[in-house]
């Protein structure tokens, strides 16, 4: 599968906001993203102040990638459409917005790192998949690095 990172429109939070799923992550975060929209650039920030891509493939939205900074470290988060979860996409998705998140930032840090809820098992093996390592538990999330 290709995948193609475009900056955040109106029109693709239209459509990422209706997403549902089955087990344990029920909807994805957006409203930060409507709250942040400047009528007159176009342009929004996501949850923490993030920069949100929509991810298509044949011009078609199958995902969401935000990436953030602290302490000048990258940390990702990511949503893939619940029309292609549990195809065996995620790893190849993950790799991607990787690359992507490198490449856009021009990123030259020792680790990228992301937080998954405990409980969020599938998710968890995709970031193992996609070379991620358990770093460290915090209440109900473990925070997950994978060395570049």
């Amino acid at each position: 599968m290709e995948y193609m990172f475009k900056p955040m429109k109106l029109e693709y939070l239209n459509e990422i906001e209706k997403w549902k799923y089955n087990g344990y992550l029920k909807e994805i975060y957006v409203k930060p993203y409507f709250d942040n929209y400047n009528e007159e650039t176009k342009k929004m920030k996501g949850p923490g102040d993030c920069d949100g891509f929509a991810v298509l493939n044949q011009n078609k939205l199958i995902g969401l990638f935000e990436y953030y900074f602290k302490e000048e470290i990258m940390e990702i988060g990511l949503a893939i459409s619940p029309d292609i979860v549990g195809q065996g996409y995620g790893e190849d998705f993950v790799k991607a917005g990787i690359e992507f998140g490198i490449n856009n930032y021009d990123y030259k840090k020792e680790y990228i790192k992301l937080s998954v809820n405990i409980k969020n098992k599938p998710a968890i093996r995709v970031y193992e998949k996609a070379g991620f390592v358990k770093y460290k538990k915090e209440n109900d999330s473990i925070e997950m690095r994978k060395y570049i």
